[in-house]
Order: C-alpha cells, then structure tokens, then sequence
C-alpha cells in the first residue's frame, strides 16, 4: 500500500491522507476532489507520494505562483507568454501568476 499526501488547490494546507494500491495509483500531481477541512467544502486536491516526479515543493510553488485558477490547474501550454525574463512568475518564458494575483504587465496574451 503507497500512502499519498493532498493539498487543496484553494488554501493550499494538507488535506486528508488516502492509502492506493500500488496497481491504482494514478500519475503525479493527479487533481482529486476532496473535502477540504480548512476550506469547509469540497475542492480539488493535488496528489503527492514519495518518491514521484511531483513533489511537495512542486506543489508550494504552483500554489505560490498563482498556477491554480478556482482550483483547477492551467496547463502550461495556455499560460500567457512573459516577456519581463526577471519575473519571478516568468517559468520557461510562460507567466505562471495565472490567477492575477500579481500584475507586472509584461504578459502577451496568447491565441
């Protein structure tokens, strides 16, 4: 039995631990709906395991960088291009603030 962590994509803090077996685990930084006992109602989760491509500190900084919109995560194909390179949201020359929470106005939105 593998256990794995989730955090809610809406505050960010440690939910409810779930125990998969090893045949039912599903990828790294797999979005499950969960009730989140902090937020008081459900929300979306991000899984993460020992030892997986998806890390806690992966987690800390999409979080952080306002990559979560309504707790839903942007991929990063639809990430406007940034064009200020010493932004800290500037990752691979994609703004991850996709939640507006800062506004550098260097983004160009993206067809």
């Amino acid at each position: 039995m593998v256990v794995s962590d989730f955090y809610c994509t809406i505050c960010g803090k440690r939910g409810i631990p779930i125990i998969r077996k090893p045949g039912k685990q599903k990828e790294a930084g797999h979005l499950k709906k969960l009730f989140c006992l902090y937020c008081q109602e459900e929300t979306n989760h991000a899984e993460i395991r020992a030892n997986s491509s998806y890390t806690l500190d992966d987690f800390k900084e999409e979080f952080e960088l306002g990559r979560f919109v309504d707790g839903h995560k942007i991929p990063v194909s639809e990430l406007m291009i940034c064009s200020n390179t010493d932004c800290k949201y500037n990752k691979g020359k994609r703004c991850w603030n996709s939640n507006y929470s800062h506004d550098c106005g260097h983004r160009i939105k993206t067809i």
